[in-house]
């Protein structure tokens, strides 16, 4: 590798680190920083800086450990029911409300028969709400999980690997809509099914 492509490649490294730490997930951030003190390891032996070299192979280990412990660690999961009207669940969508307006006008929040808080270790990580029928459909307006939360383990456990939190709710399926790509790509990872309706993009799963 010639002095430019180095060069190029420490700026890699740099890139690598600074979008670690724009991300709300702290398994995403810990996986791209990870990354990033790699290639900066690399790019350190690569410039004869063995100090820049240490202390980058030194964080990288220390990202491995913590994702280790993260992977590791049995955690307690709850579906709790939630009253729409109570002051801590208005506070909780106030807290949230620009996030949560990107799936769902908060007027129609309010108005829905089925809510609860998803919680993870005790602590609220978030909420399921929509419109449950005579049949045990839940109709989901909102399924919204707070940034340190947001690593796919709250919607794995309750749809898939322990669906009886919601069947004893007298739940056995869910539906949701979803323009947003992203939200399209984690109902499908959560096992739900593509289907068309009056021209939107609705998903489907029975549990």
């Amino acid at each position: 590798m010639d002095v430019n492509g180095i060069e190029w490649y420490g700026y890699l490294a740099s890139l690598t680190v600074f979008i670690s730490l724009t991300m709300t997930s702290i398994i995403k951030l810990r996986i791209f920083n990870f990354i990033g003190c790699i290639i900066f390891a690399h790019y350190g032996l690569l410039v004869g800086s063995l100090p820049v070299a240490i202390a980058n192979f030194s964080i990288a280990f220390i990202n491995l450990y913590f994702l280790y412990q993260i992977y590791r660690t049995k955690e307690q999961f709850n579906l709790v029911v939630a009253e729409v009207s109570s002051a801590y669940y208005q506070h909780f969508i106030s807290c949230n409300q620009s996030d949560i307006t990107k799936q769902v006008d908060l007027q129609l929040l309010q108005q829905v028969n089925t809510s609860f808080y998803m919680l993870r270790d005790n602590n609220i990580a978030g909420i399921l709400a929509g419109n449950q029928d005579s049949h045990g459909e839940l109709t989901l307006l909102v399924d919204y999980v707070i940034p340190k939360y947001r690593d796919y383990k709250l919607g794995d456990y309750y749809y898939n690997q322990h669906p009886h939190f919601l069947k004893e709710k007298g739940i056995n399926v869910l539906r949701m809509d979803a323009s947003d790509a992203e939200h399209q790509k984690y109902l499908q990872k959560m096992g739900f099914v593509p289907q068309q309706i009056n021209g939107k993009q609705s998903y489907k799963k029975i549990l």
